[in-house]
């Protein structure tokens, strides 16, 4: 099983990549490479005491449509893929706009940082104090973040700091303003009609990526492998999520414990009998064993054997029941001395 989350270290997720892509895996073509994903950036590359974009960034001004020029950004993401977009407003009319097609890879994130730079380029050339307006808050908090690692949100960082009549600003999404809802729409109709724009995946997506191929190779091994084959008949899909299971529930469906069954095949016992006289497993403990009376359950036929676990296992009353029992088992002596007597 590979955990994934937590994980923020790029080296780290290289190995792990490059582990997962030499296991051969069934039925999946996954190749990843390195170039294909965002690169970290590390460090500190504009020198504190030259990092002021706070007079440049501003989230609390309140925003009023207005004749002025200003420049509104946006990203989207759906189903069919990724869009970024900006568009310039001057007289209550649409005089510039751009549209970009994302991967359906990328992220939001990537999306609205991409039309903010696109934005910052475009407004570099107007000789006139401008404002760029986005309801990213993630976006400009991360342009605020000198130590950000992302090398688009660098770029911008520098741009901004040569460019110092440009300003970003905060604002409130959907909430009816003419170039919010302009740029929205942009962004939307990119993900078809926009052009091309290539950006490298997100590390996020490298994470999801090895972590359905790792699954896939875990399914193979459970399903092809000798071993745990009872627990494997109740939880046939592998996951990385718990089943939500506790100790004497595990030692139930696995058969790993006090058991006289278990311990033989270990050669703990020179026999598989309960003191009972009976084959000493799970089952035989939970139906037929005449120390263990208080906990019957009722015994099932061979073909509803594993519908009969399986409702015990979802049942809070069974469940209660069955932890009851395989204490008392682990507890009790009398069920595992060596002489039937």
């Amino acid at each position: 099983m590979l955990i994934l989350w937590d994980m923020n270290d790029y080296e780290e997720i290289l190995d792990l990549m490059k582990t997962v892509a030499e296991r051969e895996v069934r039925n999946t073509s996954n190749i990843f490479s390195p170039t294909d994903y965002e690169s970290k950036s590390s460090g500190i590359h504009i020198h504190p005491s030259n990092f002021l974009l706070h007079n440049q960034i501003l989230f609390a001004e309140n925003h009023i449509d207005s004749r002025a020029k200003a420049i509104y950004t946006d990203g989207s993401k759906t189903d069919k893929g990724t869009g970024s977009a900006y568009c310039i407003l001057e007289n209550y009319g649409i005089i510039a706009s751009w549209q970009g097609k994302l991967n359906r890879s990328n992220s939001v994130f990537q999306a609205e940082i991409l039309a903010i730079r696109i934005a910052i380029e475009a407004a570099s050339s107007l000789h006139q104090p401008i404002k760029i307006w986005t309801y990213s808050l993630s976006s400009l908090m991360a342009i605020l973040n000198p130590k950000f690692h992302h090398s688009m949100v660098r770029e911008i960082q520098t741009l901004l700091l040569s460019h110092k009549h440009i300003h970003l600003r905060c604002l409130k999404a959907h909430v009816g303003y003419l170039g919010n809802e302009c740029a929205d729409q942009l962004a939307e109709e990119a993900i078809t009609k926009g052009d091309p724009s290539l950006l490298p995946k997100p590390l996020s997506y490298l994470k999801s990526e090895i972590k359905s191929s790792a699954l896939i190779i875990w399914q193979d091994n459970w399903n092809n492998r000798e071993t745990g084959r009872s627990t494997q008949d109740i939880v046939p899909r592998v996951s990385n999520k718990p089943v939500g299971w506790n100790r004497e529930e595990i030692m139930f469906v696995t058969g790993h414990g006090t058991f006289f069954s278990y311990l033989h095949s270990f050669n703990l016992r020179t026999h598989d009998n309960c003191s009972c006289g009976e084959k000493g497993d799970p089952i035989q403990y939970a139906t037929k064993c005449r120390f263990t009376l208080s906990w019957y359950f009722q015994t099932p036929t061979v073909s509803l054997k594993l519908q009969w676990l399986k409702n015990i296992l979802t049942n809070n009353l069974s469940r209660t029941r069955l932890r009851l029992l395989m204490r008392f088992i682990r507890d009790e002596n009398n069920l595992n001395v060596e002489d039937n007597n």
